[in-house]
């Protein structure tokens, strides 16, 4: 049976459901968090039996009830670490992610440049002594601006919202290109260092339209790290634009966990071997569990 308790930690109340799961010989109670105000009858109803399927372990595709507990408590640890901070804290935090993000998304998608020359190009507003690409320059810029834009998107994930990052990401620096899908422009493409090869121009029109049904009909069904990592993973392998698409499906990926609270998660330059080994399970074998799996490793050590 599941409960629903206040409780009181650091002077601040919140309400929680509990429930209690023998282990053997043991009973130990799972709680799920709430939040400082109940949620009304009809959600507070809904959420006592999604609780009730996670600890069946049931409720998502690939976490299992102990990798939920672990995800929460992540979750939980970075919700009471940020509110402690100052408002002044709490942006040079974020400031200090975003040039390790953008440093290190931008080297996985193949860009020349050092974590120092991106820290003075995103934070100094200045170019780097000898360097010359001032292209690559503007990519890091129109990155940052990208991470700042899924900080405050409040609309719908749709191929508007897509088609509006991907336009970010290449103003200044491929216009032609920029926020305009494949189909539209009629362009192949390729992915260096794999046999893959992503749908022809011609078929990623109903490609993307399938992955958006696919979300419309089946976001609930995951757990929000899971449904994370398989929009970038869908994001990468259908390459709806010419360039940036694997920028935009990690970004996309963090506008997910964002929204709902989470930690974002950034894929460090060292990882590239493993995350595109996984990337492959995908998109020649179908296989998305090493992908998430792999998403899951990244969040929690995070």
């Amino acid at each position: 049976m599941v409960i629903l308790r206040k409780v009181k930690s650091k002077n601040k109340e919140y309400w929680v459901l509990v429930h209690s799961v023998r282990e053997g010989k043991k009973v130990i109670q799972r709680t799920k968090y709430l939040g400082k105000n109940l949620p009304p009858k009809a959600r507070l109803e809904h959420l006592k039996k999604e609780f009730l399927k996670e600890i069946k372990g049931d409720r998502y595709k690939y976490f299992s009830f102990e990798d939920i507990e672990k995800i929460e408590k992540k979750k939980e640890e970075y919700r009471k670490e940020t509110n402690k901070l100052s408002k002044l804290e709490r942006k040079k935090k974020m400031e200090e992610f975003i040039v390790r993000y953008t440093y290190d998304s931008s080297k996985l998608s193949g860009l020349d440049i050092t974590l120092r020359q991106t820290y003075l190009i995103l934070e100094k507003g200045i170019v780097p002594k000898g360097f010359k690409n001032l292209i690559v320059a503007k990519e890091l810029e129109n990155h940052e601006k990208c991470i700042i834009a899924i900080t405050k998107y409040k609309g719908k994930f749709d191929i508007h919202f897509i088609k509006k990052m991907h336009n970010i990401l290449f103003a200044g620096v491929d216009d032609p290109t920029a926020g305009k899908l494949r189909y539209e422009i009629r362009r192949n493409v390729k992915i260096a260092g794999t046999v893959y090869t992503p749908p022809k121009w011609q078929d990623a029109k109903k490609e993307l339209g399938s992955f958006f049904k696919w979300y419309k009909s089946e976001n609930r069904r995951f757990h929000t790290l899971e449904l994370a990592a398989l929009i970038h993973l869908k994001i990468a392998s259908i390459q709806p634009f010419v360039d940036g698409n694997s920028r935009l499906a990690r970004l996309l990926m963090n506008w997910v966990l964002w929204k709902r609270e989470y930690p974002l998660v950034d894929i460090p330059i060292e990882d590239l071997e493993e995350y595109y080994d996984v990337l492959d399970g995908y998109q020649i074998e179908k296989k998305e569990r090493p992908f998430v799996n792999y998403i899951k490793g990244k969040y929690l050590k995070a």
